[in-house]
């Protein structure tokens, strides 16, 4: 028998017992929805929370910080300038960015800023490390005395005698003269008879405000060795007792990694020459756990509606078997063989389980279409505890490539539960079928 009338026979049987036919397609569409929508739930939620992270920070940073811990040796490791040389070698690690921190306090006019980060850097690392500039520009190579505001930090000018005052909008980085001094408002105010030094900035540029990455966003950067300037001009202003012991050591070292794929090989080897780094991917992970987690179970309770759905084409097609065995006994003695037979109950059973998986995805797409609409709001506020509308929130998410197993999955199982039937349909005896009414 050929393929054309084949399909054309096996439609032809379907549609010839519509009532039947839909209801056993309907098993296979709550089946395919159930499972397809279980895991989209698991996708959305671990893509909504990558999301969050990504708007937090790169993922594909890590950070080594001090007192870490010794190396394999149990000889202690340190932040310097050998540090970065072995770290270099390292595969897959694009960029490393020693840093030195310090706190500070701002002044312009009557404004403070009470607590400020300062972070040195290598100044021609903010591009390479996907810092993003609002306006003016990022430090560069050739850089000494500016600086960059982290987009935040001009909302954090308080007028001391006025503090119910709104005062975010007074302070513009790169027209107004802003004053540094290095130390909290307490070390500075503690003593008036101690000299403090102040250093006047230079704004180059200011990174793009984000509130979710609140380390970056409430920062100042300036090239590292201006801050070891300023830090030697603090120290040199103060009592000899209360002068910090100087240092060639680093705060942190950032690490740029090529591909977050690569992170956690990254990652293997800093721990192997003993360093530990940690970054955005170690919650990342957590969230990927939780995830599979929740799929398995969500997918186990769809999976049993696919299985009742399996068990609904058996019946069907068995069914199918008794009111047709008449014209099983007549196909046979026409010369039908046995292996067309069998095609034949095959194919109405695939065409049952492909059907109902085709209309299982589209049902899929619009309740997944309806979550997202509904549910973001709730998503990001509730189990992310942000308000930031720009994040990509999504609680189902449905890739190509679970439609297309679905799809596959669903005809397979069809398939399969018309195995047996289409094996009872060739082992009936010509005469017989023929004689039975």
């Amino acid at each position: 028998m050929k393929t054309k009338d084949l399909i054309s026979m096996a439609l032809k049987n379907l549609f010839s017992r519509k009532l039947r036919t839909f209801l056993t397609v309907l098993g296979v569409i709550i089946g395919a929805t159930s499972i397809i929508v279980m895991l989209s739930l698991g996708f959305g939620l671990q893509q909504t929370q990558e999301n969050f992270l990504k708007s937090m920070g790169d993922l594909t940073t890590l950070d080594i910080h001090q007192n870490f811990g010794p190396d394999p040796s149990g000889k202690e490791k340190k932040l310097n300038d050998s540090a970065l040389s072995e770290i270099k070698v390292i595969d897959h690690i694009d960029g490393v960015m020693p840093i030195i921190n310090a706190q500070g306090v701002l002044t312009s006019g009557r404004y403070t800023n009470d607590w400020t980060q300062i972070i040195g850097i290598s100044p021609d690392s903010m591009d390479k490390f996907g810092f993003k500039i609002e306006s003016g520009r990022l430090l560069n190579s050739s850089d000494k005395n500016v600086v960059v505001f982290g987009g935040g930090v001009s909302q954090n000018f308080r007028d001391p005698k006025r503090p119910s005052l709104d005062t975010s909008n007074k302070i513009k980085p790169m027209n107004s003269k802003i004053d540094l001094k290095l130390g909290d408002n307490f070390d500075n105010d503690s003593n008036e008879n101690t000299k403090v030094y102040t250093e006047r900035l230079k704004v180059a540029g200011v990174l793009v405000n984000n509130e979710n990455d609140w380390e970056n966003n409430s920062s100042i950067f300036m090239p590292i060795d201006y801050l070891k300037k300023i830090k030697k001009s603090t120290n040199a202003a103060r009592p000899p007792e209360q002068r910090e012991k100087d240092s060639n050591e680093f705060s942190s070292i950032k690490i740029k990694v090529d591909d977050v794929e690569n992170v956690k090989f990254v990652q293997d080897d800093l721990k192997a020459i003993g360093y530990q780094a940690s970054g955005m991917t170690d919650w990342l992970e957590s969230t990927k756990q939780s995830a599979r987690v929740f799929q398995a179970i969500f997918g186990g309770i769809g999976a049993i509606a696919f299985i009742v759905a399996a068990i609904g084409i058996t019946n069907t097609m068995i069914m199918s078997i008794y009111e047709r065995t008449r014209e099983i006994g007549v196909m046979k003695v026409i010369g039908a063989s046995i292996s067309d037979i069998e095609k034949l109950f095959l194919t109405e059973a695939g065409f049952i389980g492909f059907f109902g998986g085709v209309l299982g995805v589209i049902l899929s797409l619009i309740i997944s279409f309806i979550f997202n609409i509904l549910a973001k709001g709730w998503l990001l506020s509730t189990m992310m505890g942000s308000d930031d509308t720009s994040i990509e929130a999504k609680i189902s998410v449905i890739p190509l490539w679970l439609i297309i197993i679905a799809l596959l999955f669903s005809t397979f199982v069809g398939v399969l539960s018309g195995y047996l039937p289409a094996k009872r349909a060739m082992k009936l005896s010509a005469l017989d079928a023929i004689r039975s009414e």
